[in-house]
């Protein structure tokens, strides 16, 4: 399971992304002890002061269980497509070694995120799992998930952090409802209560047992 995972990293390109995208699913993997490392690319200057937008997503993230949270400063709305880009996340993966990376998928109107999906798959190539979020720029008729973490009781914390993003808060999408009524959606779609949905980048199995008992512990989260 990802949220099992010794080390997830969540890439975002904007300050509120990675909570909107894949809050629920972080706040439970940081209650089973792993560790989340949050990446942004911008700090969001275009939808307000950057320091303001900083300092809510690491509030937000910290509500989640997250803090080790950093920022890099490529102007908002004008991510590069460029080597430094994808050495600025690699160094990540060669530092922290993760098991799963959380980023944007590429089915997005906003050309940040777009670029921000591909930019992961050439930072994280040798990561074994790279799923892609949604956030409420995604094409509906091309998003098409096929991984799904049940995030049932973790919807208020989700919430909660999503109220740190004040300087945003006339933005619909981050109202309680929406929040609540995407993850009751999802949750209707696999049979749970509540859910995060993501589409499967790459997805290795790096479990070694392949007989009915699994041969530790430590195999099995992995899974």
């Amino acid at each position: 399971m990802a949220v099992q995972s010794d080390v997830i990293l969540a890439v975002g390109a904007h300050p509120d992304d990675i909570e909107l995208g894949c809050g629920g699913t972080l706040y439970k993997a940081t209650k089973r002890g792993t560790r989340v490392i949050a990446i942004f690319l911008t700090k969001g200057e275009k939808s307000g002061k950057a320091e303001t937008r900083v300092k809510e997503s690491t509030d937000a993230l910290h509500v989640l269980g997250v803090n080790e949270v950093y920022f890099e400063g490529f102007p908002d709305t004008e991510i590069p497509d460029s080597f430094r880009a994808v050495n600025y996340l690699e160094q990540f993966a060669v530092k922290y070694k993760p098991d799963v990376v959380f980023t944007h998928t590429v089915n997005d109107t906003h050309q940040d995120h777009r670029r921000v999906g591909w930019l992961s798959m050439s930072a994280f190539r040798n990561v074994p799992k790279i799923l892609a979020y949604e956030t409420p720029r995604v094409r509906p008729a091309h998003f098409l998930p096929s991984f799904f973490v049940d995030i049932t009781g973790c919807v208020g914390k989700k919430s909660e952090a999503l109220k740190c993003h004040v300087s945003q808060q006339e933005k619909r999408y981050l109202a309680y409802e929406s929040t609540v009524n995407l993850a009751s959606f999802r949750g209707s779609q696999v049979g749970v209560r509540e859910a995060e949905a993501f589409e499967i980048v790459k997805y290795v199995d790096t479990c070694c047992c392949f007989h009915s008992t699994p041969c530790n512990l430590n195999c099995i989260s992995k899974l």
